[in-house]
């Protein structure tokens, strides 16, 4: 697996739950992810979790204004997907690489547009900023 480091960036599928409104249940579907974060305490880099937002086509939904970032023209086919998508930039998730094909990456976004990957990671931290209401810095939050 390598360096955990080494897959912030890339594109890859994941394993991601849904609710399946006419079965009335949650399944299980492969799509596409950007990974933005992973655990800082993982005993291997074959046990760990990577922190993720997904990448969405958005045909039955309209794209949230701010936190959903079109990934147009070249640039989605640069990544390896085959339409129109955005990232969800307020969909945090975290899923375990067992459930994700990283070995496998279908494009790397820090790679072909590292503008738009600061852009999810400084969206997606502004967004929790501001659901918390709180600062993301640990030193101001510790209590002594």
């Amino acid at each position: 697996m390598g360096n955990p480091e080494e897959k912030i960036g890339k594109v890859c599928t994941s394993l991601e739950k849904y609710f399946d409104a006419r079965a009335g249940k949650v399944r299980v579907k492969r799509r596409p992810v950007l990974i933005i974060g992973h655990e800082d305490d993982y005993e291997s880099p074959t046990n760990i979790d990577f922190e993720i937002l997904p990448i969405s086509t958005m045909k039955k939904m309209k794209p949230h204004e701010k936190y959903d970032i079109p990934l147009e023209a070249d640039l989605y086919k640069n990544v390896g997907l085959n339409e129109k998508s955005y990232i969800r930039a307020h969909k945090t998730t975290w899923n375990h690489i067992k459930h994700m094909g990283i070995e496998k990456p279908i494009g790397d976004l820090k790679d072909v547009d590292n503008e738009i990957f600061r852009k999810a990671v400084l969206l997606n931290e502004t967004w929790v900023t501001s659901r918390t209401n709180k600062e993301l810095n640990p030193e101001e939050n510790s209590e002594d």
